[in-house]
């Protein structure tokens, strides 16, 4: 994932002070280890200054317990493998310090067969790029703050109203709901449904509550500065599109390409069962040069090469092949198409593709034109070599045994 701020060689500094109990709400698994459960029980005495990764090493040296970051955790943390984490405690079970740790930081840990499970809480993997310290401090405060004024069920109004003027008591750190609920003249960028009701646990912390309000509806949330962002999820899926990438393919196969796109763009791809079979073959090898290119400009190019479309819906990325009939698929809205007209060939075998609104009116007819007198080129070399075409196929390919 491209980083979209300046790598710093200043730490970040957390400072952890374990001086009550915090509550660990993790399930267990019937495959999770019993040592590993024990180890979590046990107490242990801890004081570490120093970057993550050699924290999380001393622990497991420590404890014996394997501590797992997933791949994309460092991509999201301020500083990445040099943010620094200090902390301080004494007696206290490794289960209650890996819950303060997971929390300061953004975090959430899991119980695996053999290691813990480190990885960013759904929230930090939706920003799509670095966190700041004012966002780690935002989604802290969601997580250790209870929801007042609780009901059972509440609509998607009156439950994100009541967050608001929850967040608006607290005075630090200060945050503010912005609630973006899609426009009803564009509905094909999303719309949020605010009469939606929703069920809510009683005593649950606002992280949760916005966390199921995921799960319920067509809304999701994340931390931006120092406000909470509540989007629909195709508009959230849309802004993932549009992080920039830099990438080199040189005949990569199709697959891997959009799988990379995926990856890059933090968001999932679905593909059409048989859409790459229906590629011709001589397309299925992509020459692509992202150089700090959207993920949409990826997808465009794609598009024009090989047929393969994409629909952007709430739960990612729908890729289809647009030259066949998608089988028992729901109807679409008809998407704008913006043709490729013409193709350069650029340094290192790379080719890039103009488009149609990459023209003016004036150069389209040009091209146009340029067209024609190609065509009328090859009709009279036709002519004048007494070229007939065959009216049947031949029974086999010439050479064929």
């Amino acid at each position: 994932m491209p980083c979209l701020y300046g790598r710093m060689r200043v730490l970040a500094t957390f400072f952890l002070v374990l001086g009550s109990a915090v509550a660990c709400a993790h399930g267990q698994s019937s495959d999770t280890s019993a040592l590993i459960n024990q180890a979590l029980d046990r107490n242990v005495s801890l004081n570490e200054d120093a970057v993550l990764p050699i924290v999380l090493k001393h622990i497991e040296d420590k404890t014996g317990v394997r501590i797992t970051p997933s791949d994309d955790l460092y991509d999201l943390l301020p500083w990445g493998e040099q943010t620094n984490l200090r902390i301080s405690f004494e007696r206290k079970t490794l289960r209650v310090a890996l819950t303060a740790v997971a929390r300061k930081l953004g975090l959430v840990w899991e119980l695996g067969k053999f290691d813990i499970s480190l990885k960013p809480m759904p929230a930090l993997s939706r920003l799509g790029r670095r966190a700041t310290i004012a966002e780690l401090n935002a989604l802290e405060l969601l997580r250790s703050t209870d929801l007042s004024g609780w009901k059972e069920s509440m609509t998607m109004r009156e439950l994100l109203a009541q967050i608001d003027r929850q967040l608006a008591h607290i005075k630090e750190p200060a945050l503010a709901l912005d609630v973006r609920a899609g426009d009803p003249a564009d509905p094909q960028a999303g719309l949020i449904n605010m009469d939606k009701l929703v069920s809510i646990p009683r005593d649950t912390p606002l992280a949760i509550v916005l966390e199921d309000l995921t799960k319920q509806s067509d809304a999701t949330w994340y931390p931006w500065g120092v406000r909470i962002v509540v989007v629909p999820k195709e508009q959230h899926v849309r802004m993932l599109l549009d992080k920039a990438v830099t990438a080199h393919f040189n005949g990569a196969d199709i697959g891997k390409v959009l799988e990379d796109l995926a990856i890059a763009s933090g968001t999932e791809f679905k593909i059409e069962p048989g859409a790459f079979q229906r590629v011709p073959p001589e397309y299925r090898s992509i020459k692509l040069d992202l150089d700090n290119a959207t993920v949409r400009q990826a997808l465009e190019n794609i598009r024009g090469v090989t047929g393969l479309d994409y629909i952007v819906n709430s739960d990612g990325v729908y890729i289809w092949n647009q030259n066949a009939a998608r089988p028992n698929a729901a109807p679409v809205a008809a998407q704008p198409v913006d043709p490729v007209i013409a193709m350069i060939q650029m340094d290192g075998g790379f080719q890039m593709l103009l488009r149609e609104s990459d023209f003016t009116p004036a150069e389209r007819a040009y091209l146009m034109q340029k067209k024609q007198n190609a065509i009328a080129k090859i009709r009279t070399e036709m002519v004048q070599k007494g070229f007939v075409a065959p009216t049947t196929q031949p029974a086999s390919m010439p050479g064929a045994q």
